[in-house]
């Protein structure tokens, strides 16, 4: 990207609160003024292997690229907007500790069962996961999920160990394996809260704490083409 700006100043933002948490959800639509020079970037030496890598560690059924160091310093400048709406009312700044391009990738078959569960990001309560969508409302946007067992829809650090122990074992008790799939609605063990459609140029944000997962559709071919896969930007922004 060679522009100064993409931020869309008539971009619309839109504020959600969803299940019984009361969690906040920020859906921005036309955010950016370079959406074609966003994909023509992820689409830059896609003939290379090294384009886009799977990460090592990294539970996200796909492979990633970095994405442009100034889209990072842009993304910084919704902090006034992201403070109010998350109620960040104490911190006085936003660092952007993740972005990249992402591609879904994974076929089912090839799923772990762990990739088969709506996630969090993380425990702290002081980041933000956004989703910027590059791709077209048919390769599925993003949920968020109630685990029915204890009611959690965010999983705080009180929470992380009893959760993950019951999650363990229901995990083993439903022999996941045996019937890979992706979610992308309600199951024996989640109640889907909320589902945001993609849209080209949409950006969502959530607490990274919260359970969610992409609803992508393996129908599509989860082909690892940026032009023609669920390309997305994936952000992680921590708040002090």
């Amino acid at each position: 990207m060679t522009s100064a700006t993409f931020l869309n100043p008539a971009m619309k933002v839109t504020r959600l609160v969803v299940g019984n948490e009361r969690i906040p959800v920020l859906v921005i639509d036309d955010l950016s003024l370079n959406y074609n020079e966003l994909i023509a970037c992820a689409c830059e030496n896609v003939e290379h292997n090294s384009a886009f890598t799977a990460c090592t560690g990294d539970l996200y059924p796909g492979v990633r690229k970095p994405s442009p160091a100034n889209y990072s310093e842009q993304l910084k400048e919704l902090f006034p907007i992201l403070q109010s709406s998350f109620n960040f009312i104490d911190s006085h700044d936003m660092k952007v500790i993740f972005s990249a391009f992402s591609i879904a990738t994974t076929p089912v078959t090839k799923l772990r069962p762990i990739q088969m569960l709506p996630h969090f990001d993380t425990p702290s309560v002081n980041q933000l996961a956004a989703v910027h969508f590059l791709c077209a409302k048919a390769y599925g946007g993003t949920s968020l999920y109630r685990h029915k067992a204890s009611g959690f829809e965010r999983i705080t650090q009180q929470r992380l160990a009893p959760y993950r122990a019951m999650i363990k074992q229901q995990a083993i008790a439903q022999r996941l394996h045996e019937r890979p799939r992706y979610i992308t609605s309600d199951t024996t063990l989640f109640e889907q809260i909320a589902s945001l459609e993609a849209k080209p140029n949409r950006l969502i944000v959530y607490p990274s704490n919260a359970l969610h997962s992409g609803n992508i559709n393996p129908d599509l071919g989860l082909s690892s083409n940026p032009s023609t896969g669920r390309l997305t930007i994936s952000s992680f922004l921590a708040f002090g």
